[in-house]
């Protein structure tokens, strides 16, 4: 009996009738109120259809009598990450690869690390076992901390060779190293995928740099459709019109991105000289709060081009300091000496 209403659950929990399968769980659970698996099996369908609360309930029902349930532990950790509470998601992250010593629960700690940006936290680990997926997320730190993460990829690459996620990071790193002609062959050689926003970016930014801008747009609309929170693809929407020399969209689309990540100071650069591509000096300056070096750069360009050359002077002596072999920096220096002593 309590096999056929199990085989009946999960044909219906398969077919997205979720309402009719925990039907079906809860005539099993009549029968083994005790089960775990059944309990989780109902505390994922409430979960699917949307109701926390009850889905929290069966899982906490689980721990109770048995606090290393592994499959309720990780159903747990997917709601802490699909509602972004990334601290509690590693906690329980940490929870599980204790118990299981499974090197692949690992990566998912050293994931949820990078994903908090806590790059370096992920090297002060002991890795007692090696997987494809540690190597990848060890790559993936080393990237965002402005090292090389190179060989550590390769290495995951050699155990999985078609793995896209594996191979996209590989062209991410080749990309910030400049290597563009390997990442026209390793693009070559990554079946399209219309749903996945990393390849569609990753794509967008060969085509932009083989000067196809038509195609590179393509993309990098396809990869804010998929994934229409992240700030980085409106901003490559925004440099391929502002490299094919279309103004209108291209300020459209930095002020999405500055929306969506106000802080960043190259979003802010990048619409500064837009503005001042268009001489429309005031709004440029309003756009150069921040630190950067280049913002440093343009605004003392921008004093240069409206008059105040004194002070455009000091501001590129002291640039010229971080920089001393800066070309443009000598070539605004020479100008301005020239027509302060002519």
């Amino acid at each position: 009996m309590i096999k056929n209403l199990l085989k009946e659950g999960f044909i219906l929990k398969s077919k997205g009738y979720y309402k009719h399968a925990i039907e079906a769980f809860y005539k099993a659970l009549e029968i083994d109120n005790k089960s775990p698996e059944l309990l989780l099996e109902i505390a994922d369908i409430y979960y699917l259809m949307g109701e926390e609360e009850h889905a929290l309930n069966y899982i906490e029902q689980v721990l109770d009598t048995n606090p290393t349930h592994i499959g309720s532990l990780k159903l747990l950790k997917k709601m802490f990450v699909d509602k972004q509470a990334f601290v509690q998601a590693e906690q329980t992250a940490k929870n599980i690869y204790y118990i299981s010593k499974n090197p692949n629960d690992l990566a998912e700690v050293f994931e949820l690390l990078n994903k908090q940006e806590r790059y370096q936290e992920i090297f002060q680990y002991e890795i007692e076992k090696i997987s494809s997926e540690i190597l990848y997320e060890l790559a993936y730190a080393k990237l965002f901390c402005g090292e090389n993460g190179y060989e550590l990829i390769n290495k995951a690459i050699e155990e999985q060779p078609n793995n896209t996620k594996y191979l996209l990071l590989k062209g991410k790193i080749l990309y910030k190293q400049n290597n563009k002609n390997e990442c026209i062959e390793l693009l070559n050689n990554i079946p399209y995928d219309s749903a996945n926003a990393d390849y569609l970016n990753f794509a967008g930014l060969i085509k932009q740099y083989q000067k196809d801008y038509k195609t590179a747009l393509k993309y990098f609309l396809e990869a804010v459709k998929v994934s229409p929170e992240t700030a980085e693809y409106y901003y490559n929407c925004a440099s391929t019109y502002f490299k094919a020399d279309e103004l209108k969209p291209a300020k459209k689309f930095y002020n999405i991105a500055i929306s969506l990540e106000p802080e960043n100071p190259n979003y802010h650069f990048a619409l500064a000289n837009l503005y001042y591509s268009q001489k429309k000096y005031k709004r440029a300056l309003e756009e150069l709060n921040s630190n950067l070096f280049e913002a440093k750069l343009l605004k003392s360009i921008i004093l240069y081009d409206t008059g105040y050359l004194a002070v455009a002077k000091k501001e590129l002596e002291a640039l010229i300091k971080q920089d001393y072999n800066n070309e443009i920096i000598k070539e605004y220096l020479e100008k301005i000496e020239n027509e302060l002593t002519n």
